[in-house]
């Protein structure tokens, strides 16, 4: 009886492992955790463009599949602006009003013409997600940024480097679900690296 249900699942495994190799597009974006404390609302923080320092700037990973065929994760948009987004929306979330700002060189000498409260800025080290699939799925997860942070009327420049990494087991698995786990893992690093600054 258990021959009926075998061979259909042997089937599909097969066919998904010939299947072509596929690109799955990711949206990275800041998922704001539920304890956010507001800040003062009148506090201005300038957010200056991430630069994505990665080898590979469009690329988020890849999955590997039965039979060794390999999906690739792209990003919807250029990483930098889409990091840059997230931190800005990590102080919107709190209550901080944000402007754009291009120019701050990462010096507490520059601060003083900056137009805000903070300045932050800095790069995108690493921010993939890494995926194998036989009858479970394995996903891992890696996100390290280094950010910097002016506050510009003490003339001081803290940096942070934050390094996030995390792996996680399912029957099955999906690219949204995945791109969740990417997205949450981005977040909690945003997180946890003002949670050493501010």
């Amino acid at each position: 009886m258990k021959e009926k249900w075998i061979y259909p699942l042997a089937l599909l495994f097969y066919l998904l492992g010939c299947a072509p190799s596929r690109t799955f597009w990711m949206d990275i974006r800041y998922l704001p955790g539920t304890l956010a404390e507001k800040a003062d609302q009148q506090q201005v923080v300038a957010v200056n463009p991430l630069k994505d320092i990665r080898e590979d700037r469009a690329r988020l990973g890849a999955w590997t599949r039965p039979k060794g065929r390999v999906d690739t994760f792209m990003a919807s948009k250029p990483v930098d602006q889409a990091v840059t987004e997230a931190l800005s929306d990590y102080f919107l979330s709190r209550g901080f009003r944000v402007i754009p700002y291009t120019s701050w060189d990462f010096r507490p000498e520059s601060l003083s013409r900056i137009p805000a409260d903070l300045v932050v800025g800095g790069e995108i080290i690493r921010l993939e997600s890494e995926a194998w699939t036989t009858i479970r799925t394995k996903v891992k997860v890696h996100v390290q940024l280094q950010i910097h942070v002016g506050k510009v009327t003490e003339r001081k420049v803290l940096s942070q480097k934050m390094e996030i990494s995390k792996e996680t087991v399912g029957v099955t698995s999906r690219p949204e679900r995945i791109e969740e786990t990417l997205n949450k893992e981005l977040s909690e690093a945003i997180d946890r690296v003002f949670q050493g600054i501010l």
